[in-house]
């Protein structure tokens, strides 16, 4: 089943909320296809703050985290920050590669168990760059 999200633009950032499975699909393609298409998105409504919740079934192996990160390089600026909410605690692990990855790439990534986290994360990056 391939992934299907929604964007929602909630003031100072994009809300994008994704549903499917991970099981039976590419998984890197399915997510780099997903963020090409929210970076566009993005900068076209001058957005630099995402606010990311994940809702999928299974898990995504260590290759796979390796290629999105590499794979998402070519469509983020320096001034994007993406919160990153996996609904899926059996995912920590994975997240915690991923977070790793994205800042030795220069993406400012951060991964959170719970969307309110996430938003206080995004609100304070909101705050420091507006002053």
């Amino acid at each position: 089943m391939s992934y299907q999200y929604t964007t929602t633009e909630c003031g100072y950032y994009l809300r994008v909320e994704v549903k499917g499975s991970r099981e039976r699909t590419d998984v890197t393609h399915q997510s780099l296809t997903m963020w090409e298409r929210v970076a566009s998105l993005c900068k076209a409504k001058e957005n630099n703050l995402i606010l990311a919740v994940f809702h999928l079934d299974g898990t995504r192996s260590l290759m796979d985290t390796f290629n999105i990160v590499e794979g998402v390089q070519n469509w983020l600026w320096p001034e994007l920050a993406i919160a990153y909410v996996d609904t899926d605690p059996v995912n920590q692990k994975e997240n915690i590669i991923a977070e790793q990855s994205a800042m030795m790439h220069g993406i400012n990534f951060r991964t959170f168990l719970t969307e309110e986290d996430g938003l206080r994360w995004l609100k304070a990056m909101h705050s420091t760059k507006r002053h």
